[in-house]
Order: C-alpha cells, then sequence, then structure tokens
C-alpha cells in the first residue's frame, strides 16, 4: 500500500514538473502556421491574432488579496578573536595519535 501511494505520488509530481514544458510545446505548435511580420517599418495588420491561451486574462481580480507583505531582515553580528598560536587540547583527546594509520 505505501509503496503504491509513493508510485502515484511520484507520478503525479512528474506531472508537475513535466506540464508547463509540455504546455509550451503544443502552444508553440498550435502557432506553428501563424504569419510572422519581418517589416521594420511602421504600418498596420488588417489580420487579428486570435488564441486562447494568448488572450487569457483573469476576470476577477477580486480574489487575490491586497495584504502588505512586510519583510523583516535580520542582521547577525559576530565577533571574531584573533587568531592565537597556542592551541589548547582537551585531556580526552590527549592519549589519540596525531595522524591517521598507514594505507597498505
Amino acid at each position: 500500500m505505501q509503496q503504491q501511494f509513493k508510485k502515484y505520488l511520484s507520478i503525479f509530481f512528474l506531472f508537475l514538473l513535466l506540464f508547463p514544458l509540455a504546455e509550451k510545446s503544443i502552444h508553440g505548435l498550435e502557432h506553428q502556421k501563424d504569419i510572422h511580420c519581418t517589416a521594420i517599418e511602421k504600418h498596420f495588420h488588417e489580420q487579428e491574432h486570435s488564441c486562447s491561451i494568448c488572450d487569457f486574462t483573469l476576470l476577477d481580480s477580486n480574489n487575490f488579496s491586497t495584504t502588505d507583505f512586510v519583510f523583516i531582515l535580520t542582521a547577525q553580528s559576530f565577533s571574531f578573536h584573533p587568531f592565537s598560536q597556542c592551541v589548547t587540547i582537551p585531556y580526552a583527546y590527549s592519549n589519540l595519535p596525531s595522524r591517521a594509520p598507514p594505507l597498505s
């Protein structure tokens, strides 16, 4: 049961990951036969472009909250002590060898 749930969950996340790439490719294929203007000077085109994806707009913008976000930036101060040549080794580590064993 747990293994099957993980399999379905991984397929779902893979779909979420690959959906934008697939949607962009399909949308590009939809516009493959469109005529693209290469003129440099100003001019007017009689033909209109109609695409449900390109023309998508949100009709009701009241769904979004108008909450003002407050960003709290924290700063941490660090105090560094000057390097000293005197190093004290705790008593527990004093009996250990100073290097690793030799490799054969």
